[in-house]
C-alpha cells in the first residue's frame, strides 16, 4: 500500500519533529514504509518507497564525494525521502546532500525537534493499519479499528464488537477452549453467528456472537473476525497467548482505565495477598536491540522472584514492565532492583550481552493506581534514557532534576541550555572539539580532576588546558558550587532537548 508523503508528514509524530521539507517534490511522492538506521551502506537493504530516519551518524567525517555518492545510491535503491535529523552530527543539511538530492529528484526532510524515531516509525504502521481496516471493512469498521490501534488490548475489542451486535461475544481457540470474552452486560441468546479468525497460516480460532442470527450481527462478525485477526497480529497469536498474569499486566497498561475492585479481584484470582501497608512497585525495563522482549519477560519475572514475590511481568508497547509488592524501604528496594539486574545480566541467552535499564516508579497502595502508576514508570524510562542512560537501576527519586526540567517544556530547556552551555555548544561544533564532553565528565567525576582526566582518556595537563578554555568561554568559575549546579542542570536540559549523550561529543 503506497501512501502519499503529505499524509505521512502530517501525522503527530512527524509535525512534532518540526519536519521541513528541503528538497524535492513532496505532492509527487508515495511512501511503502519508514524505516531508521545510521548504516553509511543503506541502499543495498532498501526495497523502495521507504522513508529512511537517520541523525546522520553514519555520515560523521564523510567527505562531500561521499555524501553524494550515498544520495545516489538511495536514489537508485528508490528511496522516497531522506529524513536527517538535525542537532546531532549535523546543525543544517550538508550541502552534498541537497546538491544530489536536488539532481536525482529525492525529497529531502529536516527534522528540527528530537522525536524518537520508534514513535514515527509506529505512528506510520497505524496509518497503514487505519488505511487497509477502512477498506476491508467500510465506514461501520471505524470504532473496531480504533480498538486495535489504540492498543486496549482483547478484551475491550470483544467489548466493542458486543456493543455493535448487541450480545455477548467470545473468542475460542482451534480446540474449542474461551481465550477471552466480553466482559460487559448484553444478551446471551441459545442461537449464535460465528465467524473464523484467519492468521498467516489459517484459522486459528473462532468469533461466537451469542445472539441470533440477524443482518447486522452477520455483517459485525465478519468486520470483527478481521479486528480479531489484527489484534492478534500485534498482541501474538493463541499459540502463544499470554499468562493471566501477563494479560493483567496488559490491561493495566491499556488506554482504558481498570477499577480498583477489578484489580483487587484479579490480583486475588491470581493468588496474590491482600494490599498491606508495603502497597505495589512498578518497575520498567528497556533492553538494548537484539534481546526479544518475548526472552525478556520470563528473564525479569523470574530475578524478580528471586528478590521478592509475588510477581506480575509482561509488555507493554516496546518495554517489558512488572509489578511487585513494594519493600519496607527505599534503600531495601534498591538493594533488590540491583540484585535483580545482576541476574539479568546473567541470564546470557535472554538479555545479556545488551545493556538493561531498569527504572523503578514510586509505590502505590490504590489499587486503581497501579495502571498509571506503571503508565508514569515508563515514562521515567524514556525520561532517564533520553539524558544517556542505558544500563543500570534507577529509583523515581534518581530523576528527580530531570523530571523536573521536563514538566517546564521544551522552551524551557531550549534557554536553559543555551543560558548555561551554549557557547560550549557552538564551539564544538565549528571546531570538533570535546568542551562539552569534558565539562559533563568533570561534574559527573565530582569535579575530581584525576577521574575526569582517567574517564577522558587525557592527560592531567590537556585536562586543565580544557577547563581553562571552558571557564573562558562561559565566564564562569568552576570551583564554584552554585556555578557547578547551574552547568549541571545546563547539561541535562541540553540532553533532554536533543536527546544526545555529551559523552558522545563532537570531536573527529
Amino acid at each position: 500500500m503506497l501512501i502519499p508523503l503529505p499524509e505521512v508528514l502530517a501525522l503527530p509524530s512527524f509535525r512534532a519533529a518540526g519536519t521541513r521539507v528541503l528538497a524535492g517534490d513532496p505532492q509527487a511522492a508515495t511512501v511503502r514504509w519508514v524505516h531508521s538506521s545510521e548504516v553509511f551502506e543503506m541502499g543495498g537493504l532498501l526495497a523502495g518507497g521507504e522513508v529512511l530516519l537517520t541523525t546522520g551518524l553514519g555520515l560523521h567525517g564523510r567527505t562531500s564525494e561521499h555524501m553524494a555518492a550515498y544520495v545516489e545510491q538511495l536514489a537508485d535503491a528508490g528511496l522516497t525521502a531522506l529524513a536527517l535529523e538535525l542537532g546531532r552530527t549535523f546543525f543544517e543539511v550538508p550541502g552534498p546532500i541537497l546538491d544530489a538530492a536536488r539532481r536525482r529528484g529525492l525529497v529531502v526532510l529536516g527534522l528540527t525537534h528530537v522525536v524518537p524515531f520508534e514513535r514515527m516509525v509506529e505512528d506510520f504502521h497505524e496509518l497503514v493499519v487505519r488505511r487497509r481496516t477502512h477498506a476491508a471493512g467500510g465506514a461501520g469498521w471505524g470504532d473496531l479499528a480504533q480498538v486495535v490501534v489504540d492498543g486496549r488490548g482483547l478484551r475491550a475489542l470483544l467489548d466493542e464488537v458486543s456493543r455493535a451486535a448487541g450480545c455477548e461475544v467470545e473468542l475460542r481457540d482451534r480446540d474449542d477452549q474461551v481465550v477471552e470474552r466480553s466482559s460487559i452486560a448484553s444478551v446471551v441468546e441459545e442461537e449464535r453467528v460465528s465467524e473464523p479468525v484467519r492468521g498467516p497460516a489459517g484459522v486459528v480460532g473462532t468469533l461466537h456472537l451469542l445472539g441470533g442470527p440477524t443482518r447486522r450481527r452477520r455483517r459485525t462478525a465478519g468486520q470483527a473476525a478481521v479486528a480479531v485477526a489484527l489484534e492478534l497480529g500485534r498482541a501474538g497469536s493463541l499459540g502463544q497467548r499470554p499468562s493471566p498474569a501477563q494479560s493483567l499486566v496488559a490491561d493495566l497498561c491499556a488506554a482504558t482505565p481498570m477499577a480498583g475492585t477489578e484489580v483487587t479481584d484479579r490480583l486475588a484470582e491470581l493468588g496474590w495477598p491482600a494490599p498491606d501497608g508495603r502497597g505495589w512497585q512498578p518497575v520498567a525495563l528497556a533492553v538494548e536491540p537484539g534481546a526479544a522482549l518475548t526472552d525478556v519477560v520470563p528473564a525479569l519475572e523470574q530475578a524478580l522472584r528471586s528478590a521478592t514475590s509475588p510477581v506480575l511481568a509482561g509488555i507493554a508497547g516496546s518495554r517489558a514492565v512488572a509489578v511487585v509488592r513494594g519493600w519496607s524501604r527505599p534503600g531495601a528496594a534498591r538493594d533488590g532492583l540491583v540484585a535483580v539486574h545482576e541476574s539479568l545480566r546473567r541470564a546470557r541467552v535472554t538479555v545479556a550481552p545488551a545493556p538493561a535499564l531498569l527504572v523503578a516508579g514510586p509505590p502505590v497502595t490504590d489499587p486503581a493506581e497501579l495502571g498509571p502508576a506503571l503508565g508514569r514508570t515508563r515514562e521515567l524510562l524514556e525520561l532517564a534514557r533520553r539524558t544517556g542512560r542505558r544500563d543500570g537501576v534507577l529509583l523515581a527519586r534518581d530523576l528527580a532534576a530531570p523530571h523536573l526540567l521536563a514538566s517546564a517544556g521544551s522552551a524551557a530547556w531550549a534557554g536553559l541550555a543555551e543560558e548555561q552551555v551554549g557557547p560550549l555548544i557552538a564551539h564544538d561544533s565549528r571546531h570538533r572539539t570535546e568542551l562539552l564532553r569534558t565539562l559533563d565528565t568533570y561534574l559527573t567525576s565530582g569535579t575530581s580532576k584525576a577521574a575526569a582526566a582517567t574517564a577522558l582518556g587525557i592527560r592531567r595537563q590537556s585536562l586543565y588546558d580544557r577547563l581553562q578554555r571552558i571557564e573562558r568561554l562561559l565566564g564562569v568559575e568552576l570551583d564554584d558550587p552554585d556555578q557547578q549546579l547551574g552547568l549541571q542542570l545546563g547539561v541535562l536540559a541540553w540532553r533532554l532537548r536533543t536527546g544526545i549523550d555529551p559523552r558522545v561529543g563532537f570531536g573527529g
